[in-house]
């Protein structure tokens, strides 16, 4: 593994974005975190549920509704060669959908069950699989968790490594002393959303084969009277809702980030590193400023942005340090619309498709990070072709001709 950098495939900057601009919080501090999870390897009976093929279907409801009751009976009704029925019906009496009895066929309650939700049933007998479930309080872990090649959960060795290997942001373990509450597999098989957490439509027979603990990173975005997680799951563009009620109600999670610093050592941390931020710019008459919601920011000439100087995106973007942050800005308007153009153009460039709704919502969200009343879809065309950015003109003159 490489150093930890690799635990998120994002900036942290986009996580305060979301929670600012997305989620209407004034953040006050961002922590790199990994969070306990039991990984529960268990072995059950399950039942899945899948689409029927076409002809499955068919023939099952003439079995279930058409007193149909032969392989002769079912080609006949419907028009279908009786190698092909004979051969379907040998799948589904294989799969415990259907019976013969005196040569006749009928549906099993497994069966009868599929046709009436339309949902092909299959159960496997003794399947293993694993199940998560963060350790602090034992909740089940959305299904977005399970994709292996998005998520990375870190074993002991894994976390080892990566405490050892001095990345930027550093990850901070959190530690749980209990062990797993077993009781949550059944809490978990009785809920009726459990599709969303990756579990099938029933287990029976349910056995827990052992429980190890492994760690979830997480960016945990604190505000004045909420927190908000992100995953690696949705690339922080959204916080994970489960994950961020699970953390706000820990007390020993919010108790150990309390004691990591006090505002008065934080804020002084912040300016020592906006400070520097602006010498390395050779900003030397520009000072930090303390906005009206608590926060830090630098205060920019429209001259530090151009060829020689910061792209304007960078305005209303934040710069990270530590567990604090200070914002990027410019009193100016011009500079302002045009970091709007600017930022529009890159995420609607990086989207294969976009409706009208969406960059309209797009807009007003990038104007409320920019402090600027939200332009038309027109007004955004004129001002992309003034601008010479041809691609986004040519888009923004496509979404118009949307219906609203």
């Amino acid at each position: 593994m490489k150093t930890d950098t690799r635990l998120m495939p994002f900036p942290p900057e986009r996580v305060l974005e979301d929670a600012a601009f997305g989620q209407g919080m004034v953040p006050t501090r961002l922590h790199a975190l990994l969070l306990p999870v039991w990984q529960v390897e268990i072995r059950a009976d399950i039942t899945e549920g899948e689409d029927f093929s076409l002809i499955d279907r068919f023939l099952e409801r003439g079995l279930r509704h058409g007193a149909l009751h032969t392989v002769d009976e079912l080609a006949a009704f419907f028009a279908l060669d009786r190698a092909l029925v004979a051969q379907a019906v040998r799948f589904l009496t294989a799969i415990g959908h259907v019976r013969e009895s005196g040569g006749r066929l009928s549906l099993t309650p497994l069966g009868q069950r599929s046709v009436d939700d339309d949902i092909r049933y299959v159960i496997t007998h003794q399947d293993r699989r694993k199940l998560y479930f963060e350790a602090l309080s034992s909740t089940p872990l959305h299904r977005d968790h399970y994709d292996e090649e998005v998520v990375t959960l870190l074993s002991a060795d894994a976390l080892d490594r990566v405490l050892r290997g001095g990345g930027y942001p550093r990850f901070t373990p959190i530690l749980s002393a209990s062990g797993f509450d077993r009781s949550a597999l059944d809490r978990l098989t009785r809920r009726k959303d459990r599709a969303r957490f990756n579990v099938p439509v029933a287990l029976d027979a349910l056995e827990s084969l052992g429980e190890e603990r492994v760690f979830l990173p997480v960016y945990l975005v604190r505000g004045r009277d909420r927190v908000l997680v992100y995953g690696q799951a949705r690339a922080g563009t959204a916080h994970d809702p489960e994950l961020s009620e699970v953390c706000a109600r820990a007390p020993e999670l919010i108790n150990a980030l309390d004691n990591e610093e006090t505002g008065e050592d934080g804020d002084e941390r912040v300016l020592r590193a906006a400070r520097k931020w602006l010498r390395d710019r050779d900003l030397h008459t520009v000072a930090p400023e303390r906005d009206d919601d608590g926060t830090w920011s630098v205060s920019l000439p429209p001259a530090a942005f151009g060829e020689n100087g910061l792209r304007e995106s960078r305005i209303g973007t934040y710069q990270v340090t530590g567990t604090r942050f200070f914002r990027v800005w410019c009193r100016a308007e011009t500079p302002r619309k045009h970091a709007l153009l600017d930022r529009l153009n890159q995420r609607l460039g990086a989207r294969r498709q976009v409706t009208r709704r969406e960059a309209e919502e797009l807009v007003a969200r990038l104007a409320r990070q920019l402090r600027l009343e939200p332009p038309g879809l027109s007004r955004l065309r004129v001002g992309a072709g003034k601008a010479g950015l041809t691609g986004l003109e040519a888009q923004l003159s496509q979404l118009e001709n949307e219906p609203e």
